[in-house]
């Protein structure tokens, strides 16, 4: 998997790793919209990969708690950048006009967003 593609589901797996290290399988899989069953057949493979790592828990050694490895952080930041690359990219072939009307639109929906929690929407 070092230079296989990684799946949306793996990838969300490790992005929420990332941002939550140590929870267990049961937190992982409610958190990413998994069943237990799928985030441990995912995990599995992220484990076997070399992407992450099982460990008894700190506040009860029967829990097993899932973290990044070095190696699953490395791969998450590579994907990451050549999204952004990609980003880069495909904004750069943008005609200026089109860049300002996507910007605008994005204020635009940003305000909006913004107005809607304000209103407990």
């Amino acid at each position: 998997m070092e230079d296989g593609h990684l799946s949306q589901q793996q990838l969300r797996v490790l992005a929420s790793l990332r941002q939550r290290p140590g929870i267990n399988l049961t937190a992982l899989a409610r958190g990413v919209g998994l069943s237990l069953p799928r985030a441990s057949r995912v995990c599995s493979g992220l484990e076997s990969a070399g992407l992450l790592s099982r460990s008894p828990a700190d506040s009860d050694r029967r829990e097993i708690g899932l973290a990044l490895t070095p190696g699953g952080i490395a791969r998450l930041e590579r994907v990451e950048v050549r999204r952004v690359e990609s980003l880069v990219d495909a904004l750069g072939r943008m005609p200026a006009r089109d860049r300002r009307g996507l910007v605008a639109g994005c204020r635009y929906l940003a305000s909006s967003l913004t107005a809607m929690r304000a209103g407990g929407d």
